[in-house]
């Protein structure tokens, strides 16, 4: 054979070893990178797909936010995230952000953040404590202490009559800035709040369905903004079970429960939050074994000027008035939980939730009686 032929089809052989090659490391269906160097948090193509109803849109980019596949293997809550030589200060790139923090993984497991692009093995995530109660406890804290099953957690003992008083919004950070400003006597009246977590993503009706049932989101159906919850709930429970339990609301209630009493701004103060407070008495006092009330201005407070504001920190202290009458209604051996959803931070015009960001994540929990 000619050497000019040999020599081309060698030539020839390399360039599609070549093509193969590249094509076997690039190709989109098949990547991953590792969280914190730990193989066993591997970010890949499978899990991707796995949590694809989590995709979200920004600046253009479809892909999964990173902080789905952090949450999905327990690492939060987060300080800062580093790949690639550069370093995220997860609170500010929160406080930059119009709603959520945009970086996201993409199909090809690039990530994607403020238009730049990066390939990587490697994600380093610095996180803050992860305490052990969260707003998954509640609901079975409850039933145990009612005798209706659940198991022993935030509530040691047995009781007849038990209030939970949900108070939008309220994280732990803000709950102790308002404490050291002399704004929440009545809720610090019950006891020290124990520091807990919420569930991923850090909003209202996914932490809500969580409080009310004690199961944790389900990451791959990503129906975390659904009103419906995922099992029957402790409200559902009693109420099957002989006892009585109600939810008292304002006119939009974060969660679906059949025994929920909605109430509006009937003598127009701006807020329904007396109505609610005055409500949830009422129901107290026909013989509920469980009320439920949930107070929302301090998130629509804290959204429209931030949690750190007078406005936001007024909002905290009138919500302390109605949790301080709703108290001296109650008989002597009622169990009080005071809790929260999510947290909080604040961004250049107001505030906003979602995050794993501390701020967002730690939420107080608050056992006491009366």
């Amino acid at each position: 054979m000619p050497k000019k032929p040999v020599a081309f089809l060698i030539l020839l052989a390399v360039v599609l070893l070549v093509v193969a090659i590249s094509f076997f490391v690039f190709d989109g269906s098949s990547w991953s990178f590792t969280i914190n160097g730990d193989a066993s948090k591997n970010v890949n193509s499978s899990l991707y797909a796995k949590l694809e109803n989590c995709e979200r849109t920004y600046d253009g980019v479809t892909g999964i936010p990173l902080e789905f596949f952090l949450y999905y293997y327990g690492v939060y809550p987060v300080e800062s995230v580093s790949y690639g030589g550069a370093t995220l200060n997860w609170s500010a790139a929160a406080y930059s952000a119009d709603k959520d923090i945009p970086l996201l993984v993409g199909p090809d497991g690039a990530i994607h953040y403020k238009g730049a692009t990066a390939v990587v093995k490697n994600v380093e995530i610095a996180v803050s404590e992860k305490p052990s109660a969260s707003t998954l406890d509640i609901a079975p804290s409850i039933l145990y202490a009612l005798n209706e099953g659940g198991r022993e957690g935030l509530i040691h003992g047995k009781a007849g009559r038990v209030v939970l008083i949900y108070i939008d919004a309220l994280g732990y950070y803000r709950y102790e800035d308002a404490l050291s400003r002399g704004l929440v006597d009545n809720m610090s009246s019950l006891g020290e709040p124990i520091k807990a977590v919420c569930v991923y993503p850090s909003i209202t009706q996914n932490n809500a369905k969580s409080m009310a049932t004690g199961l944790a989101p389900n990451l791959s159906k990503g129906d975390f903004r659904s009103y419906e919850p995922a099992g029957k709930t402790i409200v559902d429970v009693l109420n099957e079970n002989g006892k009585s339990a109600v939810w008292v609301d304002g006119p939009s209630p974060p969660v679906n429960i059949s025994a929920t009493i909605s109430r509006v701004d009937s003598n127009g103060d701006g807020t329904p939050d007396d109505e609610v407070a005055d409500a949830a008495i009422w129901e107290y006092r026909t013989g509920a074994n469980l009320t439920i009330v949930h107070f929302k201005s301090t998130d629509t407070v804290m959204h429209a000027y931030g949690p750190y504001l007078e406005e936001g920190r007024g909002s905290l202290k009138a919500i302390d008035s109605y949790v301080g009458k709703i108290l001296k209604a109650l008989d002597n051996g009622t169990v009080v939980v005071i809790c929260s959803d999510h947290g909080c931070h604040a961004i250049e015009n107001g505030g906003n939730h979602g995050t794993l960001l501390p701020d967002d994540m730690y939420i107080p929990i608050i056992v006491g009686s009366v």
